[in-house]
């Protein structure tokens, strides 16, 4: 459905969106009455009063069944929570035309994918388009959108007279974890540079009168997406593009995306844990102490050249430092952090044709 107007997608995929919704809530309802016993009733001396009682207890065996199970619902009530958080947008927007979401993406497939931009982007003065990374999936959507709000609101703040539309891209399966997944595996990036090489080019041709200021924001995994899809398609209708958190982008310099070098723009935050990652020295990588020269050359990153280092030839802008590891009991709580704070405004700045 990629060139199609917005406003079709919209009501097209709003349709999908209520079919899905059904048959997931058929799913849970059958697994639900699938429910193993995890306790059996075991009978047990009281040897204060010397007579039975009765004891749940469970065996290792009954507590796999169980866990499994538990497992499985909690994935089919994720997915349900998720297509809730997308229809919760529309039955409580109150907004003006310059925050209607609108549904350009939606299927229950693998691990489910929405694409969902706030503000008409076929009318908008400026597009930014935003490809999460590593974890993302049906189920966290509802944090996903909520991202693509707040820089919409920001960018509308920050340029009053252009619109901005923003747009959440979870057009592709991304990687569940760091280890192994997200950890010198480009295939969920390579899956992905065709669904959003087509979905920017539809944007581009369903604009009204023109092009629009477009802006593509990859963020952790997400900017290798953006970095191999601005790569591999010399004549993306792309303008700037954001990386941030980025573990390297395909690329060894900005030049390489195919849009001029100082249109390239790149921060991660000091207490990332993201600039740990050690680059590609072998399958023992991160055992092998030429992996974490980075630390000191400033210029390797997992996935090619870092975008921060003077090496790669972009520019970059001011970030918060972020929440140190284990804040809040959270592995990598800085990384999280760019929608916000100093951030979100240069972000913003830059969707809107500024500077950072």
């Amino acid at each position: 459905m990629d060139g199609l107007p917005t406003t079709v997608r919209d009501e097209a995929n709003r349709t999908v969106l209520a079919e899905a919704r059904g048959s997931a809530q058929v799913d849970l309802d059958a697994w639900m009455a699938k429910e193993p016993a995890r306790f059996q009733t075991m009978h047990q001396l009281n040897p204060n009063t010397g007579g039975e009682v009765d004891v749940p207890v469970t065996t290792p065996e009954s507590e796999a069944a169980w866990q499994k199970w538990e497992a499985k619902r909690k994935e089919l009530q994720g997915r349900i929570d998720g297509m809730d958080a997308i229809q919760n947008r529309y039955d409580d927007f109150v907004g003006d035309e310059s925050t209607r979401p609108y549904l350009l993406g939606f299927d229950n497939k693998n691990l489910g994918h929405a694409v969902v931009s706030i503000g008409n982007p076929d009318t908008a003065d400026n597009v930014v388009t935003y490809v999460p990374g590593t974890g993302s999936n049906l189920n966290g959507v509802d944090g996903l959108i909520s991202r693509a709000e707040v820089l919409q609101d920001q960018a509308s703040t920050t340029d009053p007279t252009h619109s901005t539309a923003s747009i959440m891209w979870l057009g592709y399966d991304a990687p569940q974890s760091l280890v192994p997944d997200a950890t010198y595996d480009t295939h969920w990036a390579d899956n992905a540079r065709a669904p959003l090489s087509n979905f920017l080019a539809g944007l581009d041709t369903a604009h009204h009168g023109g092009h629009a200021n477009s802006t593509l924001l990859g963020h952790s995994y997400g900017s290798l997406v953006a970095g191999e899809t601005m790569r591999d398609h010399p004549d993306l209708p792309v303008n700037n593009a954001i990386l941030v958190g980025s573990p390297g982008t395909g690329v060894s310099h900005a030049k390489d995306l195919h849009i001029p070098a100082d249109h390239v723009w790149a921060a991660t935050a000091q207490n990332d844990l993201v600039n740990m990652a050690p680059p590609d020295a072998g399958p023992l990588a991160p055992l092998n102490p030429n992996a974490y020269r980075h630390l000191f050359d400033d210029h390797s990153a997992m996935y090619g050249t870092d975008p921060t280092s003077d090496e790669f030839g972009g520019r970059t802008f001011k970030v918060g430092n972020g929440h140190l590891p284990g804040w809040d009991w959270k592995l990598m709580p800085a990384h999280s952090q760019y929608w916000e704070g100093d951030s979100l405004k240069n972000m913003a700045k830059i969707a809107t044709g500024g500077t950072g």
